[in-house]
């Protein structure tokens, strides 16, 4: 049986990733917060209760939402990897469309709302700007997964939000996988030379950021598609260049290349830019410059580790 409390309960994948401790970073007080994750790392990250379970495995999460009774669900976990789930596509449907529908059937046991995390993977990249109503065209598998989940939230009968986020940054768990500022860190500190694509543009998310819009999500009871993304159209070498000014590191380290010099596997695509009007007039929530997102990392730079 659930503990006798006051506070409504929100429950949140994918706990320990880049968005989940932006996320624990910036709850709200008045939330009672269950972090999940699929791992068996000793987690006391900022002294919240963690809980275990695998999206996959639906007795796992059903026994989770009857313990909990959650209010709300922020489904974040998934794999994003995109050149992983080009390679492994069963195990990527697996986690991201059935892991889906097994947080959408115990939502729906249970009444809660789910905030779904979505990607810009959902479009071609060929006509960005993109907003909210903009046609959909994945160009990669994961892409082609995360548009099945959104289709699956959207036909749930269930209170709804999907925020479709875009390539974010961050301090990460020290566990978890490294996105592009920490990876990038890691390369210059230690002297080694990278490439970066100049023909890619996004406009990259600080995760405090991200996190802050989808409390207000909740906080402000929206509902549909959201569109989240810093304020800045950068392509990758100039978002690299922008990381070594901020952090002191040598630029002189950093060549530019075109998209075509990596042999991926899954297709990249060219703009896959946001606009986000609706970001800012329905959850007042600013879309914050690279420079600000940078120097807030570097100030709380003894806080995390890289």
């Amino acid at each position: 049986m659930k503990k006798r409390t006051e506070k409504k309960t929100v429950l949140i994948t994918g706990g320990s990733g880049l968005l989940g401790v932006g996320l624990l970073k910036t709850a709200p007080q008045k939330y009672e917060i269950i972090p999940v994750c699929n791992s068996n790392l000793v987690l006391n990250y900022l002294n919240f209760k963690w809980h275990k379970f695998n999206v996959t495995k639906q007795n796992e999460v059903l026994e989770a939402f009857d313990y909990f009774k959650p209010n709300y669900v922020i489904h974040t976990a998934s794999i994003g990897n995109v050149d992983y789930c080009e390679r492994n596509k069963d195990e990527a449907y697996l986690v991201n469309v059935e892991g889906t529908k097994n947080i959408l059937n115990s939502c729906k046991e249970h009444g809660a709302k789910i905030i779904f995390t979505s990607s810009n993977a959902v479009f071609s990249g060929e006509h960005g700007p993109y907003s909210e109503g903009s046609e959909t065209n994945p160009v990669n598998y994961y892409g082609k997964t995360k548009l099945i989940a959104e289709e699956l939230v959207k036909n749930a009968g269930l209170d709804y939000v999907i925020a479709r986020l875009i390539l974010m940054y961050g301090w990460n768990y020290q566990n978890e996988r490294k996105n592009s500022v920490t990876w990038l860190i890691e390369k210059l500190q230690l002297g080694e030379n990278v490439k970066m694509v100049n023909d890619t543009y996004t406009n990259p998310l600080f995760n405090i950021q991200a996190a802050r819009a989808l409390w207000q999500m909740i906080d402000r009871d929206n509902f549909g598609v959201y569109h989240i993304a810093g304020k800045d159209r950068i392509n990758r070498y100039e978002f690299a260049l922008k990381t070594a000014e901020v952090f002191g590191l040598d630029k002189k380290l950093i060549e530019s290349v075109p998209s075509d010099y990596f042999l991926g596997i899954a297709k990249r695509m060219p703009d896959t830019t946001y606009i986000t009007t609706k970001m800012e007039n329905d959850l007042g929530i600013p879309p914050m410059s690279l420079d600000e997102g940078l120097f807030l990392m570097k100030k709380n730079t003894d806080k995390f580790t890289v």
